[in-house]
């Protein structure tokens, strides 16, 4: 989502005394508990969860592991979580896909405003555009100019699923540059990337976490930053979409939800740990190497970051005739 819409959520939710918050309840006791993502290992999503499943078992002595379930577009994990019990043993940690998945699925079977508790933003990272290491392309305006002269059908990019946030982001970088790409879809970033890598794919827009270690290696070229701001430090030298003249300030969100119909007490105890998952130096330093920003705004936040985000990806979806198929 735009990331002055993401820090605007959270505001208000940082200023909350933790007196506010409800009594807290022993969580998770002796019963294990899956962080559910919906795409395979390898992403940032992955990475994400596994930090969080690392620290939340070391800081409550608790079972916790990361349940990878992809298929159908996310819808898989989805319903998985949706379906089960709201005791605090199955969470969802997600990306802004599930913001953007009605107006994809209209039978989706779930209403993604009600039968989820939203818990906690997590963190937030900016987008990087990256190319294969190979690609003579430096600069996204060599991109864009490259692209130009050639049909859709010569120039192809990568996403980790039809209507994702890379999928999306992707459609509105033709919008503003004038160009027209073929877009072709993934079980996840992992896959994604790697057909980059492998020269398949010749644009791909994802968070630093996904790509940082190919482009240290040089096996993949990160050409901008989509960022409100300037430069991020992890890549001094990569020049903003915006210092290249196209408005694209696009970030990648994660955040907690569970089941519907959470005891608001359980939510809060769960959110206080993740509070303190944050807090830890070590933790907090592993996200801002891979690029990321700490948010963890309260439930509250989550849910507006994901309206806005349905309501701005939806119409999108709507007017370029989007589906599962393209």
């Amino acid at each position: 989502m735009n990331r002055r819409t993401l820090l605007a959520a959270t505001a208000g939710a940082l200023a909350l005394p933790a007196a506010a918050r409800a009594q807290a309840q022993p969580w998770p006791g002796p019963r294990q508990v899956r962080i559910l993502i919906t795409y395979p290992p390898g992403g940032t999503t992955d990475f994400v969860a596994r930090i969080y499943a690392q620290q939340l078992a070391q800081q409550t002595g608790g079972n916790f592991i990361v349940d990878n379930r992809s298929g159908g577009g996310g819808v898989v994990g989805w319903t998985n979580v949706v379906r089960s019990a709201n005791d605090g043993t199955t969470l969802l940690l997600t990306d802004n896909s599930l913001a953007t998945a009605p107006p994809l699925y209209p039978n989706l079977g779930f209403d993604v405003r009600t039968d989820f508790t939203p818990i906690s933003l997590l963190v937030d990272y900016p987008t990087v555009f990256v190319v294969p290491g190979d690609s003579p392309v430096r600069t996204l305006r060599d991109y864009v100019e490259a692209a130009r002269g050639r049909p859709a059908d010569q120039n192809f990019y990568g996403s980790m699923g039809a209507g994702s946030s890379p999928h999306l982001y992707t459609e509105y970088l033709q919008d503003i540059a004038g160009i027209r790409l073929t877009h072709v879809p993934y079980r996840g970033m992992g896959p994604a990337f790697a057909d980059l890598l492998a020269g398949r794919v010749g644009l791909l827009i994802a968070a630093p976490a996904t790509v940082m270690g190919a482009v240290r290696e040089g096996r993949a070229r990160a050409i901008a930053i989509g960022t409100t701001g300037g430069r991020i430090p992890l890549l001094p030298d990569v020049p903003t979409a915006k210092e290249q003249g196209f408005d694209f300030t696009y970030s990648f969100w994660y955040g907690m939800l569970g089941p519907r119909g959470m005891d608001p007490a359980l939510v809060a105890r769960i959110r206080e740990e993740l509070d303190k998952v944050l807090a830890v130096p070590e933790v907090r330093d592993r996200f801002v190497q891979q690029g990321a920003t700490p948010v963890a705004g309260d439930g509250n936040a989550l849910r507006q970051v994901m309206e806005s985000d349905l309501a701005r990806w939806s119409e999108v979806i709507r007017v370029k005739g989007i589906t599962l198929q393209n």
